[in-house]
């Protein structure tokens, strides 16, 4: 059996596009909680009544008309449908990107069909898509979607941003200094030695993506770093410093910006020397306390893999990790 890839284009394409993702969304427990949402208010709705909700949503949420958005399908030479890709900009910007790569926002393929190659398939497509763009393409993967992740890896996509949370418990114990260092608030005449080692490694996320001259990227990070300096009563920027003073590392947090219970890391940052000590476990354990007393549920932050911490060690501490974001780099 033969099978090819190509663009949705008629109302039985898209019909079918839709069917599939509202019965993949029944199908799994990680989307199904949406499914939840959408008929708390109504119950006794049938079926049929919550796919057309779910439609609705999609399209709503989704600009599919878009001429550099995209629905691919894949299908057997007798025209069976098997699966689906949908792509487009991703609708959301992290500080680090300077542009906006094309996203996947969902790619399956039916039961029947799968072990195949036809994910494969479609990533083939998208990506030549991506390509005609000339930008990076991108995804987000769940932690236990294996099969998923080993296809990514294989196709040349790499682990970009982890996004990892953790509540705050009353009970938890707090650190504040300790090994021969001290963790204490920022002062000002620290700001620019504590900038210096921020921008270096910020320009690093940002050559992640593409690359990019420095003062294109300093203006980024200038900018980064104002928007939060609006409002310092919001935000707490700490150092930890050894009994002689020297800079050991630093951290910055502040409101997450999408739910008011949750604080966001902007920066954790490790001087080079100090990366085996128990630094980044102080800084962590102090910036948690600030949070508690100033009212946050919920410690968030999004984990670059330039970043000078990798995930086992937040999964050591207790930090859940959702999933992935990974991209793979296309742009010429």
């Amino acid at each position: 059996m033969n099978f090819v890839a190509r663009r949705a284009e008629s109302k039985e394409d898209m019909d079918f596009f839709f069917k599939l993702s509202f019965d993949t969304m029944m199908a799994t427990e990680n989307r199904r909680s949406f499914y939840g949402e959408m008929i708390k208010n109504r119950p006794d709705a049938s079926d049929d009544e919550i796919f057309e909700l779910h439609r609705k949503e999609v399209e709503e949420y989704f600009d599919f008309t878009s001429p550099s958005a995209r629905v691919l399908l894949v299908e057997t030479n007798d025209g069976e449908y098997c699966g689906y890709l949908w792509m487009g900009p991703r609708n959301s910007e992290d500080i680090w990107d300077l542009e906006r790569p094309q996203w996947i926002y969902d790619i399956v393929v039916s039961p029947e069909f799968q072990s195949r190659g036809l994910g494969k398939l479609l990533l083939q497509q998208a990506e030549d898509f991506a390509r005609e763009l000339n930008v990076n393409i991108g995804l987000f993967v769940h932690a236990d979607n294996a099969s998923a992740l080993a296809l990514y890896n294989r196709t040349g996509y790499r682990i970009k941003v982890i996004p990892i949370s953790r509540k705050l418990e009353r009970g938890n114990q707090e650190i504040i200094h300790g090994d021969g260092f001290l963790v204490r608030k920022e002062q000002v005449d620290e700001s620019n030695p504590v900038q210096k080692i921020e921008f270096e490694r910020f320009k690093r996320k940002v050559r992640f993506s593409l690359d990019a001259d420095d003062e294109v990227m300093k203006k980024r990070y200038e900018e980064h770093v104002s928007k939060y300096a609006k409002e310092p009563e919001k935000h707490q920027r700490l150092v930890a410093l050894t009994n002689t003073s020297e800079l050991a590392g630093s951290v910055w947090a502040g409101p997450s910006g999408f739910n008011e219970k949750v604080v966001m890391i902007y920066e954790l940052s490790i001087c080079s020397n100090f990366s085996d000590s128990s630094v980044s476990e102080l800084l962590i354990s102090s910036i948690e306390k600030w949070a508690k007393e100033e009212g946050f549920s919920t410690i968030y932050i999004l984990l670059h893999s330039e970043d000078d911490l990798d995930v086992e060690f937040f999964r050591s501490k207790g930090f859940m990790v959702p999933g992935f974001f990974m991209e793979k780099r296309l742009k010429t």
